[in-house]
Formats: structure tokens, C-alpha cells, sequence
């Protein structure tokens, strides 16, 4: 297992209480709605965005198909409205930059 940084293990303890908290609600992925195993994905994405790494709101849960899809295809992004609306609603500017539309 690769080592990590005691500063990177405690934001990682914080994403995974997110996770957690978000599975309380919903075990199922935010896009497709299947009960495959969820990551604790970053809507605005952590490279571009890091300010929002650890802001629940920039949390959803999505499996692995969906994860990859999201951050890899912009197509598919920005067809995902709800996780457009719900980053927009914490940072309107990045939203609309990194779903690449304006609103």
C-alpha cells in the first residue's frame, strides 16, 4: 500500500467520513442509480479545484463507470445537471468553467 503524508491521511479520514455520511442517506450511484461500490467522487475536480477538496458538497457518490465517465468525458458531465446545480450552488464560477456551459 502506498505511504501517504499524516496531512494526506487526515483529508482522507474527512472524505471518508463524507462518504459515510452520504451513505446514510442513499447507497446508490448519484448518476445511474445502481447499488454497485461507490467512490466518494469529486464534482469539481481536485486538480483544477482544490480549495473544494474536502467541502461535503463537492462529494457524490458515484460507481466506478459513472466516476470515470464524469471526470474523464465532457459530454457525459454535462449531462449530469444535478451535480452541476448542487457544485454551482457552493461555486457558480467554477461550475459553469468546469462543466464548460454558462447558466
Amino acid at each position: 500500500m502506498k505511504k501517504v503524508s499524516s496531512s494526506q491521511a487526515k483529508k482522507n479520514a474527512i472524505i471518508a467520513q463524507i462518504k459515510s455520511d452520504k451513505l446514510k442517506v442513499s447507497d446508490r450511484c448519484e448518476i445511474c442509480h445502481q447499488t454497485k461500490p461507490l467512490d466518494a467522487a469529486h464534482i469539481l475536480c481536485k486538480g483544477s479545484y482544490p480549495e473544494y477538496y474536502l467541502e461535503p458538497r463537492n462529494i457524490a457518490l458515484l460507481c466506478r463507470e459513472c466516476h470515470v465517465k464524469f471526470d474523464n468525458n465532457i459530454d457525459f458531465r454535462q449531462l449530469q445537471i444535478k451535480l452541476f446545480n448542487q457544485a454551482f450552488e457552493f461555486a457558480p464560477l467554477a461550475a459553469k468553467k468546469y462543466f464548460k456551459f454558462n447558466k
